[in-house]
């Protein structure tokens, strides 16, 4: 059986701290049993973290499901036309907003043209779990670029509801989608979790979350767990716990009824 779990707020605290209960379930589910993670991560941040707390984990679907790796092999991407993705950078400098994007091994890049370094520094100090960004700025390193993106991501401190209706306006033909509660990230269109677990080579799995962004999957999956902190529209289609290490402890006791 393959037990799936979404990072931020559910594995991971807002430090990027995985709790040793949950480490030493995982180490117990995976004695038997196959692991992985469903996240908006980037799969650089995902096998680091993986290493950082030496979990055995071959299933993971990254960049809100753009792409989906199988023992390290990228097995589906689903991805924006770079074209495409240059001009809504463009477009999303116009709000003055904290853009990024996040290459195929973990390198940032950041509109410091636009903005200047000294803003760049001040936003690697308000979201420290993203690590240090290159210097080259976004535009540039997109015009180096021949491959399409995974996803364009904005922190985004005020207004985002308001922010996110109107870039679903702008660009209708992709999906844009409010991450957490200060994050909009947009990803090709039809692009998503339950889309991306489908080319996994697995026809069943127990999968846990707690944002809206993972809602295509809590209602597609049969056996599904939501975190307790979970919006209550969300808490319907799995049963509430308080960890990933609860949800495990279930599956177990399940096994050995």
């Amino acid at each position: 059986m393959l037990f799936l779990s979404d990072l931020d707020g559910t594995l991971m605290d807002s430090n990027g701290t995985i709790t040793e209960e949950d480490v030493n379930s995982i180490y117990q589910w995976t004695q038997k049993h196959s692991f992985g993670f469903v996240t908006g991560r980037d799969h650089a941040f995902c096998m680091e973290l993986a290493s950082k707390y030496q979990l055995s984990c071959e299933y993971m679907i990254t960049d809100n499901g753009a792409n989906v790796y199988y023992k390290d092999q990228n097995v589906y991407s689903s991805l924006i036309d770079l074209d495409d993705g240059i001009q809504m950078c463009k477009e999303i400098l116009k709000y003055n907003l904290d853009l990024f994007y996040t290459d195929e091994v973990g390198n940032r890049y950041y509109p410091v043209s636009s903005y200047g370094k000294e803003r760049l520094h001040s936003f690697e100090k308000k979201q420290p779990s993203l690590g240090r960004f290159s210097n080259i700025d976004i535009l540039e390193y997109l015009n180096s670029r021949d491959l399409g993106l995974a996803k364009l991501s904005m922190y985004v401190e005020n207004d985002l509801d308001l922010l996110l209706n109107q870039f679903r306006d702008l660009f209708k033909n992709y999906e844009v989608m409010a991450t957490s509660k200060d994050y909009i990230e947009i990803t090709k269109k039809g692009t998503n979790k339950w889309e991306a677990f489908c080319h996994l080579p697995f026809e069943d799995a127990i999968f846990i979350g707690d944002g809206e962004n993972d809602l295509c999957i809590l209602k597609n999956l049969k056996n599904t767990y939501v975190m307790d902190h979970a919006p209550e529209s969300l808490k319907v289609y799995g049963v509430c716990v308080k960890s990933v290490a609860q949800a495990i402890d279930i599956e177990s006791r399940k096994e050995n009824v």
